[in-house]
């Protein structure tokens, strides 16, 4: 089953970077743009938060993208106005395990 034509939320994954000023001293950390993917952005049903938090984890939603391996639990994913944690490193599709990811993450404030 292709499901590339679900993937039709545009996301921006961004990770950390340390600045430097113009004496090679290094600033606070700030998000930079890493990568804008085309994503498929699912909000957890009530039964499934429920299940997820007597598990403990904080997981609101997921995100399935097309495979690849640069992406960790060390960045954040912007979609509209809602900013993401990473909560989980990525898991295999069910269906298309050699095609798809899925990560879950937790929306921050």
């Amino acid at each position: 089953m292709d499901l590339a034509p679900t993937l039709l939320h545009r996301v921006t994954i961004q990770h950390k970077i340390t600045p430097t000023d113009e004496y090679n001293n290094e600033l606070e950390p700030i998000w930079s743009d890493y990568k804008k993917l085309w994503s498929k952005v699912e909000f957890l049903s009530v039964k499934d938060t429920l299940t997820a938090k007597a598990a403990g984890s904080e997981t609101n939603a997921r995100l399935k993208i097309r495979k690849r391996t640069d992406i960790t639990t060390e960045m954040r994913v912007l979609w509209k106005d809602q900013t993401f944690q990473i909560v989980s490193p990525p898991k295999p599709d069910n269906e298309n395990a050699e095609i798809y990811v899925t990560f879950e993450l937790k929306l921050l404030g």
